[in-house]
């Protein structure tokens, strides 16, 4: 059984036929490359896999099962991750922050302990917050940790929208043009990080 698996999918969008009869396999581990001019649909591609678009037709199935019809959110949580083409991060909100709020659906605490800030909620903000670092190292960011994420360079910025996706823990992890904007050391740096995965 493969990890993603799409039949006959396709979308239309006012009339025009953007996705016709795509059928795409990713196995687990499996590093595949889509490939294809601007407008040729790869991001919506992603869209269609992520809940984004509704396809007028076909399958898709994570791990055997259909993922059709679910929100977003709901396909996050059965495994699938994305980064975008356009960077979407909270600007407001430190580097930690926004890899920390990625980690929400693996929190083990109820909210009645973190209001009263009991031990266990305290318990699992400092695992939260390790993990965070640990993700940072991966692109020796950890002392951008406190930094707002919106005054990082375009480059780290985009890394840090990776490290946001790889947070939730995806079994399939999507990335949208990673390394635009990057120059090529960043790209191949980027490059062995994704191997590395």
């Amino acid at each position: 059984m493969h990890l993603l698996e799409t039949k006959d999918l396709g979308i239309v969008f006012g009339g025009l036929q953007a996705l016709n009869d795509l059928h795409l396999a990713v196995d687990a581990k499996e590093i595949v490359g889509l490939i294809g001019p601007n407008g040729a649909g790869k991001t919506t591609v992603f869209n269609l896999l992520t809940g984004v678009y509704a396809p007028s037709g076909g399958a898709i199935r994570l791990e055997g099962q259909s993922i059709l019809g679910k929100k977003p959110f709901q396909i996050n949580r059965t495994g699938v991750a994305r980064t975008f083409q356009n960077i979407r991060l909270f600007k407001h909100m430190t580097v930690a922050d926004n890899i920390k709020l990625a980690m929400n659906q693996n929190m083990k605490y109820n909210v009645v302990s973190g209001m009263l800030r009991l031990p266990s909620y305290w318990k699992e903000e400092r695992a939260i917050d390790r993990k965070a670092r640990e993700l940072l190292a991966i692109f020796d960011m950890e002392d951008l940790a406190d930094q707002m994420s919106a005054n990082l360079p375009y480059g780290q910025q985009r890394k840090l929208e990776i490290l946001r996706a790889l947070a939730s823990k995806p079994k399939l992890l999507l990335l949208d043009e990673p390394a635009a904007g990057m120059n090529p050391t960043e790209t191949h740096d980027l490059m062995e990080v994704i191997r590395s995965i």
